[in-house]
């Protein structure tokens, strides 16, 4: 058995392992990150980083690398069918990118900080009284404390939480891709039942897209799944050429089925902490998964170092700090999913009077951006 018995042993090598590591690292507490694929994992397609998110990894040092090698879009516009409704101008730091380009460059940052990755290790037992994590491969090892951040299908959630209830169907299943299109703003088409959220990723005319459609057909969860162009082209058939072009130019179509969690009451047990999607396996309508994941991985690591690695104090102050965030986005993303796929035509009007005369989205958003981490310990430790 490998003993990293001075080490915080962290499952799950995406952007909440990682950042994990990276803010732990900051602190100068080592780290050891166990990824089950046999490389660094960069299945996905876009993502958005609000200010949230962004300031973060200021604090990190990734943001200016990040802004390079995004997009900022400047503007945001809303649309029924192909009619706008209304516009609003993005915050400066808003920035949409590729999963794949934020991960690689958390990844850099995290090993130049020091931490470690094993590869190839895919969870399979943990001894919770003697901190020891069993990976399917036959390799072992001891660590300091464990942080679960293995992601929506959480394995080791499922055996913390067995009670927590099995995955529910949405409603929704969903597409994504990546286009081309001369596109420089952020983008959301409704029709009945349906929206399609669009927003260039580079500077090389690359957009990516998630169009989601209202359906009582259960869709396999796994994201990993390619689709028929020709089935998502039918489905949105009605939007403009511009849309149509752009779902017709991705070379790559995935498809998934939207499911929903019950939501935990807490996000740790004894010497193991949820963070990301295993601590808020939440509906995507507010564009916060990765920011989420974002924010949990750097209140963790602050905490650790300021409580120098006393656990139990650590796990008590992350869960105060992040249990009501989560709720909050999570309740506020599923109401998100109910505007976006209205089909009362009546319902539908309102909606759209509202987002054209109202600035009910930037309300809406404005506490979610405004968030600050260090803020919120600040309060809690005063």
């Amino acid at each position: 058995m490998s003993d990293y018995s001075s080490s915080i042993g962290i499952v799950g090598g995406g952007i909440a392992g990682l950042i994990a590591g990276c803010s732990l690292q900051q602190q100068g507490i080592k780290t050891v990150v166990f990824e089950r694929s046999k490389s660094l994992n960069t299945d996905g397609a876009g993502i958005t980083i609000s200010p949230n998110g962004l300031r973060v990894l200021k604090t990190l040092k990734i943001n200016e690398d990040f802004r390079e090698t995004s997009f900022t879009p400047k503007k945001i516009y809303f649309y029924q069918l192909n009619k706008k409704i209304s516009q609003l101008s993005s915050p400066t730091d808003f920035i949409t990118s590729s999963r794949q380009n934020l991960l690689k460059l958390i990844y850099k940052k995290y090993l130049n900080l020091g931490g470690k990755v094993l590869f190839d290790h895919e969870f399979k037992l943990l001894n919770q009284n003697e901190k020891k994590i069993i990976f399917k491969n036959n390799k072992e090892y001891q660590v300091s404390h464990i942080l679960a951040c293995d992601g929506i299908n959480s394995p080791i959630r499922e055996k913390l939480f067995p009670l927590n209830g099995q995955p529910i169907y949405s409603g929704y299943h969903a597409w994504r891709g990546i286009g081309k299109a001369r596109q420089t703003e952020a983008k959301f088409h409704f029709s009945k039942g349906k929206h399609i959220v669009s927003y260039p990723i580079n500077n090389k005319g690359e957009v990516s897209f998630t169009a989601v459609i209202k359906n009582n057909f259960n869709t396999n969860e796994s994201w990993r799944i390619k689709g028929s162009k020709k089935e998502l082209l039918e489905d949105f058939s009605e939007f403009n050429d511009d849309v149509f072009s752009m779902l017709n130019s991705s070379d790559e179509i995935f498809k998934w089925g939207i499911y929903v969690r019950p939501s935990l009451s807490s996000i740790y047990i004894k010497n193991i902490t949820l963070l990301g999607d295993a601590a808020h396996p939440m509906v995507p309508f507010l564009g916060q998964g990765g920011c989420m994941a974002i924010e949990d991985g750097y209140t963790f690591g602050k905490l650790a170092g300021l409580h120098k690695k006393n656990f139990s104090k650590v796990q008590s102050e992350y869960e105060k700090i992040r249990l009501e965030r989560k709720n909050m986005i999570e309740s506020a993303s599923k109401i998100q999913g109910k505007i976006y796929h209205l089909e009362n035509p009546i319902m539908i009007f309102f909606r759209n009077l509202f987002l054209k005369y109202t600035p009910i989205v930037k309300l809406r958003m404005k506490k979610i951006w405004t968030y600050k981490i260090d803020d919120e310990i600040k309060k809690l430790i005063n």
